[in-house]
């Protein structure tokens, strides 16, 4: 049944004067004085709750009120009422300060600013797993927005060749025009990437600011992560190198052709080429670069 710690002090309080108003033995100065500290922790203890810090904690690293209710064992309902301030059970103080790896004392009261910035408690495997998803799921979108950025000046390539080569029916002005749009939409949708990117690490900032150090198995995680991608991130990089040094060539060798009409069609060709081949090389190199970041994360522990 949970205890209001407002009764704890009221209750340390009656039994104080009560200890102190019997005049017996040693034993009973010693529950005198027992008493009195039981009933100044207890007063100290309330100031402290005036204002919770589990908002604060929970906030910190990215949860929900139903995470963490899941977490700790306990139901919604209870961490709302606890967050709004009402009573609640020391053992439901003691299974919230489990979850969220403080002791139960720093639920209530400030952490020293010396000590602002440290580890604030273990990574266990499963959050290692679960950060190591959302950085596959993040540097493919990271993948797809450079990929898009690349790519975006081709269609102003395109319709300008295409229009000064009368292939489209229309001006060059308004050639440049569609283009831009074009241009424009393409990076509005890399931007819209990144900004997956950055929704999918939203749950996790003390992992990315170093913040939480690693259990054992957090660690053990985090190195065959590392050993099991090394070979893939290996080969996406030889495969960009090499498609870097040939995406030149067809621009080369539009350049080195006889005058014509069609050679600026040929030229933008080439060049739609080099954007699109360079494009697939960064995003073979940055879609592998997520295991390295996740193990180079979850390894690293806050000084």
């Amino acid at each position: 049944m949970p205890i209001p710690y407002r009764n704890i002090v009221v209750r340390a309080d009656v039994a104080g004067k009560s200890a102190a108003n019997c005049a017996l033995s040693g034993g009973c100065r010693l529950l005198v004085g027992a008493l009195t500290w039981t009933r100044s922790s207890a007063l100290h203890t309330v100031d402290n709750m005036s204002e919770t810090r589990i908002l604060e904690l929970r906030t910190q690293r990215g949860w929900t009120q139903e995470r963490l209710a899941e977490i700790s064992g306990v139901t919604v309902r209870t961490v709302q009422r606890l967050e709004a301030g009402n009573d609640v059970s020391l053992d439901t103080l003691s299974r919230l300060g489990t979850a969220l790896g403080v002791p139960v004392r720093d639920l209530f009261m400030e952490a020293p600013k010396s000590e602002y910035g440290k580890a604030m408690s273990a990574l266990s495997e499963t959050e290692a797993r679960s950060f190591s998803d959302a950085a596959r799921i993040a540097w493919r979108h990271i993948a797809f927005a450079v990929a898009l950025f690349v790519t975006s000046p081709i269609p102003v390539v395109l319709l300008i060749a295409g229009a000064d080569a009368g292939v489209i029916p229309t001006s060059v002005e308004v050639a440049i025009a569609i283009g831009l749009g074009a241009l424009f939409l393409v990076a509005a949708a890399g931007a819209a990437h990144l900004v997956r990117a950055s929704n999918t690490f939203s749950p996790f900032p003390l992992i990315r600011q170093k913040r939480l150090s690693s259990s054992f198995g957090a660690q053990q995680w985090a190195e065959s992560l590392e050993e099991t991608h090394r070979r893939q991130r290996g080969t996406s990089l030889a495969l960009a190198v090499g498609l870097w040094l040939i995406s030149p060539l067809p621009v080369i060798v539009a350049a080195l052709l006889e005058p014509s009409q069609w050679q600026g069609l040929w030229i933008a060709g080439g060049a739609t080429f080099l954007l699109l081949v360079v494009a697939v090389g960064t995003f073979a190199v940055l879609q592998a670069a997520w295991s390295r970041y996740a193990a180079e994360k979850l390894t690293a522990s806050a000084a």
